[in-house]
């Protein structure tokens, strides 16, 4: 996954956090661990953008450490978010339910990390026999920016950001 994605889910795990839900980036070791709790596994797993690459000049930005110029490209994108929100047994379906309820809270208030939310859904809660867990899937869909500075040579792209606006 490339730095700025990462650094989104990480963002909204750490949103999510600090809204009152346990919340951790899926596939981490630590996101089997048991939870007493409700707690939500965050993943990325769409990015929709034009064709094309970075083809679209947005300016020159001055690079504060360096003052040197650095041209800008950038796309309009959509990112799906995943969030799999899982509950012990003892919690119920109503645990499930209570931790939609915090997620939307933190997404639609606070945003994904920074970007504005256009769509929240979710499943029915299931429960997993294997896993003696509860799980309700959550799409979250926002509208983005994924910006680009070419190397110091001029030529290839470095790394992109995710922004949620642009000045």
């Amino acid at each position: 996954m490339s730095g700025g994605l990462d650094r989104l889910r990480r963002a909204v795990v750490t949103a999510l956090n600090e809204g009152g839900l346990p919340a951790v980036a899926a596939l981490e070791p630590e996101a089997r661990r048991r939870w007493d709790g409700p707690v939500a596994a965050v993943s990325l797993v769409q990015v929709r953008c034009a064709p094309g690459g970075f083809q679209d000049y947005l300016g020159v930005e001055i690079d504060v450490q360096t003052g040197a110029q650095q041209e800008r490209y950038g796309r309009t994108a959509e990112l799906t978010l995943a969030l799999d929100l899982y509950a012990p047994r003892s919690g119920g379906e109503s645990a499930c339910q209570d931790a939609l309820a915090l997620a939307a809270q933190v997404l639609l208030t606070g945003g994904a990390a920074g970007l504005d939310v256009v769509e929240l859904t979710s499943d029915r809660v299931e429960f997993l026999e294997r896993e003696g867990l509860y799980r309700m899937g959550v799409r979250c869909r926002c509208a983005a920016w994924l910006v680009a500075r070419r190397d110091a040579g001029g030529g290839t792209f470095e790394d992109f950001e995710v922004k949620g606006r642009m000045a």
